[in-house]
């Protein structure tokens, strides 16, 4: 009798939780989670030199609140960045930044990616890279170095390089999301500044405290376009310092010198691309030097005219150095140059592309677009780089 008893106790048992489990599947599917759990941060590669350069913000301070999905609200879109180089850099940059559109999750988290909306895929760092994209899904060519920096072995990779990417986010200005990032960018004030006397003596004494003519902090010191030939031939007409490790360190801050001593400053790429104008030029620009530009790009589109010079609108370094003479000798002619002042401004940091790029996933009617060659897009046709100064020096 005990037996019977103890088979029906179990038997009990038995149906109380398949009851529960039933209940359970029904409920989940009745009632759909109304949030997207935040996910943990994970990363493949670290590169300490930026973090230490400063070039990448530090996320991980940021207060960002899952969002709820409800008809009131606009739903959440998940971007992964695929190859996130610090956990860091797996927050959300989207409220920091004061974005229009804040409404993004932006994560490292490797498991969201059949969930994710948008996949970042950061070329410099690639290693690896999803298979397969859904039919949700958009992957972004992501990359803000030149094309000269750009490893081959991935750009010819037939999987990565046909018909693989919906979107590109780079500096170029024909990309899908233009991004300055570090760069910074020279912007219009919100309203023209009104010079005070005071702020005119303040500048008058700085311009007339520059005691000194041409530097140049460099770190690569031999490149293919032979940009530090064209510095050499100009410091056979004009003093041209060099700091970095190509020369001598600086004997204090870099840029406090530049600012306090120095009327123009060398910002020379290393690679002549189109639209690639790094933090090289905005550097002097915000600490009040003449910049001195040499590239591949028009630089009218980035900058007020008359806020540098353009070595590549001489005929020869000699022809330039002759300018920078007279330029040296002509007060009022020199504090020209800082003109644009009133009227424009830079940021040292301008993240706009991130705001832009959660816009972009939030935009429905946009038609589908996919790259059918994302190297011929990138390296080839109009997008080439130069590689031949000697016809110019």
């Amino acid at each position: 009798m005990r037996n019977n008893l103890l088979i029906k106790l179990n038997f009990a048992s038995f149906v109380i939780f398949v009851s529960g489990c039933i209940l359970l599947i029904y409920h989940q599917n009745t009632n759909p989670k109304s949030t997207v759990i935040y996910p943990s941060r994970v990363f493949h590669t670290d590169d300490l030199q930026d973090l230490k350069e400063g070039r990448y913000y530090d996320y991980n301070s940021m207060n960002v609140t899952p969002t709820t999905k409800s008809p009131n609200k606009t739903p959440l879109k998940i971007i992964l960045l695929w190859n996130a180089m610090t956990p860091e850099l797996s927050n959300n940059p989207f409220n920091t930044f004061s974005c229009p559109m804040t409404s993004c999750l932006f994560t490292a988290d490797m498991s969201l990616i059949h969930q994710s909306d948008v996949v970042l895929l950061r070329i410099d760092v690639l290693d690896d890279m999803p298979l397969n994209r859904q039919p949700h899904q958009r992957f972004v060519f992501l990359h803000v170095e030149s094309p000269v920096a750009t490893k081959l072995s991935i750009m010819d990779n037939p999987r990565f390089r046909y018909n693989y990417f919906n979107w590109t986010m780079t500096y170029r200005r024909d990309s899908d999301i233009f991004l300055r990032d570090y760069y910074g960018s020279v912007v219009n004030r919100s309203k023209v500044v009104n010079e005070s006397a005071e702020r005119d003596k303040e500048m008058a004494a700085l311009i007339k405290g520059k005691t000194k003519m041409v530097t140049w902090f460099v770190s690569h010191c031999s490149t293919e376009i032979r940009r530090e030939e064209y510095a050499r031939q100009l410091g056979q007409h004009v003093p041209v310092d060099i700091f970095g490790n190509c020369s001598n360190e600086c004997p204090y801050d870099c840029y406090e010198m530049l600012r306090t001593e120095y009327k123009f400053y060398l910002a020379f790429e290393n690679s002549w691309c189109p639209d690639y104008v790094t933090e090289k030029f905005t550097r002097p620009l915000i600490h009040d030097a003449v910049p001195i530009v040499l590239g591949g790009a028009d630089y009218s589109h980035f900058a007020p005219p008359g806020s540098y010079i353009n070595a590549r609108d001489f005929k020869s370094p000699k022809e330039l150095a002759d300018f920078l003479i007279l330029l040296n000798n002509t007060e009022t002619l020199y504090a020209s140059y800082f003109d644009w002042k009133k009227d424009f401004r830079v940021m040292k940091s301008d993240m706009s592309g991130w705001c832009d790029l959660c816009q972009l996933a939030h935009n429905e009617s946009l038609p589908i677009k996919v790259y059918p060659d994302i190297k011929r897009w990138w390296m080839l046709d109009e997008a080439g780089c130069e590689y031949n100064s000697t016809k110019y020096f």
